[in-house]
């Protein structure tokens, strides 16, 4: 697996894929808190109630989940074992907040108006996250 102390490449490509979409789910969150009020009146009337009537512990799992992710990925790339945990953190932070989506009223309609592939692919890439790192820490490319 390493050949000069230097992991393969394809486990570099992983983990800046792993970096640029977890950057940019830290990204969406900054944008979300500093929404100012000429931004949430440009929302459509459904995307306002939803950011509206979303609770506390729904906003506080998406930054967990966001940072726990970037952080995540930067540990990956530097082969540290905590990158593991990270990642876990992260995909326990999605479930908690995408669990707010089906007590919160009007998600269904938002979603058939955006499509699923974000809902779907977020739990999907948190897991394989989880399962790659965890699969690098147990074949050693982790140190």
């Amino acid at each position: 697996m390493i050949q000069n102390g230097k992991a393969p490449i394809w486990f570099r490509i992983i983990g800046i894929f792993a970096f640029l979409w977890n950057g940019l789910g830290v990204g969406a969150y900054a944008s979300d808190i500093m929404m100012t009020a000429e931004d949430f009146a440009k929302l459509s009337k459904v995307e306002q109630d939803l950011f509206a009537s979303r609770p506390f512990w729904a906003t506080a799992a998406f930054a967990v989940a966001v940072i726990a992710g970037f952080l995540g990925s930067i540990m990956l790339l530097l082969r540290r074992p905590i990158a593991v945990r990270l990642f876990l953190l992260s995909l326990i932070a999605v479930l908690v907040q995408f669990s707010s989506y089906f007590i919160l009223d009007g998600y269904a309609e938002y979603i058939s108006q955006t499509g699923w592939w974000m809902p779907v692919s977020i739990p999907i890439f948190a897991v394989g996250f989880l399962l790659f790192a965890r699969w690098a820490e147990n074949n050693r490319i982790l140190r």
